[in-house]
């Protein structure tokens, strides 16, 4: 009946808890035999479960009932790009005592409450917000990975660059000028790094006239966003990603999307990551041209 009532809980259950429903020997002789497994004093999961991810996420929750899961775990729960940590951040206030255990980090901040609207609940768990999660999780990540999180976050539409700066700006962040950049960026319509890049090293380049980035067209009553748009010359400059491109059937996809666009007049040219990386310049005076002849098309 104990290990029963500890699978319905999710793999945990407090000693307390335990102990409002079966005998003290009980509870021992689970313990005594590793069927239960402290994960925290006063805290248990079954043995064959320890190493769950989720099930050290709750455990975690039960021993420090007034904090809520924050930085790499938070970004796991909310399903943005993160990396293995072998301990589990807890956000708690600032001014409660340190909770000592080798495979927790606890963090303390001053004026958190573990409840809305600084918390939320996802998968029966309490998880800081996405934009707090994104925010804190910077440098705990490598450098390769740390801008993929709020990348992925504004591309899929789940928050704005404008919420991440809101957030930035309300506390002391590590690497605060790096993400205020990448905020500013994505708040103009880039929406992966290569998009960035672009923006950065060709599409700021004075030759060329203005373009808009996630420009929003509606086809037949389907919405699509362009990567960059020439909004005069109505020229869509799609950025094709070296890895997300490559497959036959996505550049089929690719041909199918540029065809919907140019039944509403949308001229597109496609730039793959090694052209664009590779030459820049050329780039540029390649667009130069393409939009000089579609000027004469469009008034002829």
């Amino acid at each position: 009946m104990l290990l029963a009532t500890v699978i319905e809980r999710g793999g945990v259950i407090t000693r307390a808890e335990a102990l409002r429903r079966f005998p003290r020997h009980v509870i021992d002789d689970a313990v005594r035999t590793r069927q239960l497994v402290v994960a925290h004093p006063g805290v248990y999961c079954l043995s064959g479960l320890v190493e769950d991810p989720v099930v050290r996420r709750r455990a975690a929750l039960a021993y420090c009932p007034r904090g809520a899961l924050s930085h790499l775990d938070a970004l796991a729960l909310w399903a943005l790009p993160t990396t293995e940590d072998p301990r589990i951040h807890l956000t708690v206030p600032g001014e409660m005592r340190a909770f000592p255990s080798a495979s927790l980090r606890v963090h303390r901040r001053r004026g958190f409450c573990p409840e809305p609207p600084s918390v939320v609940e996802r998968d029966g768990m309490r998880v800081v917000r996405l934009e707090q999660a994104i925010v804190e999780s910077w440098p705990l990540l490598s450098e390769l990975d740390r801008r993929a999180p709020a990348i992925v976050a504004v591309r899929e539409r789940r928050t704005t660059a404008q919420r991440l700066l809101e957030v930035l700006e309300g506390q002391r962040a590590s690497g605060a000028r790096e993400q205020r950049t990448l905020y500013s960026m994505l708040s103009v319509g880039n929406h992966s790094e290569l998009e960035i890049w672009g923006h950065e090293r060709v599409f700021s380049d004075p030759r060329l006239p203005k373009s808009v980035a996630q420009h929003r067209i509606e086809v037949g009553g389907r919405v699509m966003f362009l990567d960059r748009a020439f909004l005069a010359e109505m020229v869509a400059v799609e950025l094709d990603g070296a890895a997300f491109h490559g497959s036959p059937r996505q550049r089929e996809l690719d041909v199918r999307r540029d065809a919907i666009a140019a039944r509403v007049g949308w001229l597109t040219v496609r730039y793959a990551h090694r052209r664009l990386h590779a030459d820049p310049d050329g780039v540029v005076v390649e667009l130069l041209d393409i939009l000089a002849r579609r000027r004469t098309q469009l008034a002829s």
